[in-house]
């Protein structure tokens, strides 16, 4: 990608998207929560994590990004109880032949990727606040297990930002070592 890791803000809500669209279209309807994370009914379904490093001049410069993507297909229960917490599993994916959800998936992203390179997260942000699964809900930010800020989500901003309104305004807030819960 051109221009430093800044550029990237807003790419995996765009991964987002296109892991909702490409799910979509085999099929099955998920919610996006901000910044990572694909949900089913409520529960997990998919987490990206996406690593980026300056790519040296002899090499374009630049930034390389690594992309990764865990579905969840199968959820035992076993799995659950490890996990302190249920999760989304897809058994209808995990019957379809791999080559098919990869090859879907892959074109959706591929997609994604370029229109990301050249226009940033903008093109995705109506998108993506369509699919926002926790949209009016009241949530808290975490910081190191600290609340940093509490309020309710009203989606994301053009630079993939969570926007929440709060007691004092609205403020958007940043991508990074943060966690976003519902506020229960």
């Amino acid at each position: 990608f051109d221009g430093g890791p800044h550029a990237l803000l807003g790419l995996p809500l765009a991964v987002g998207v296109a892991l909702g669209d490409a799910l979509a279209g085999l099929g099955v309807q998920v919610g996006l929560k901000w910044p990572n994370d694909v949900l089913k009914d409520g529960d997990k379904l998919a987490g990206i994590l996406i690593e980026t490093q300056s790519a040296p001049p002899e090499h374009g410069g630049g930034t390389w990004a690594v992309i990764g993507i865990g579905l969840n297909l199968i959820m035992p229960d076993e799995v659950e109880a490890m996990l302190g917490r249920s999760a989304a599993g897809a058994p209808w994916l995990a019957r379809m032949e791999r080559d098919v959800l990869v090859a879907a998936l892959l074109d959706a992203l591929a997609d994604a990727l370029r229109l990301f390179a050249h226009q940033g997260f903008g093109p995705f942000c109506a998108r993506w606040n369509l699919r926002h699964a926790w949209q009016g809900q009241p949530v808290i930010i975490l910081d190191h297990g600290q609340v940093l800020h509490e309020g309710l989500a009203a989606g994301v901003d053009d630079a993939g930002r969570l926007l929440l309104d709060t007691a004092a305004g609205r403020i958007a807030v940043l991508a990074g070592d943060v966690s976003l819960r519902l506020n229960q």
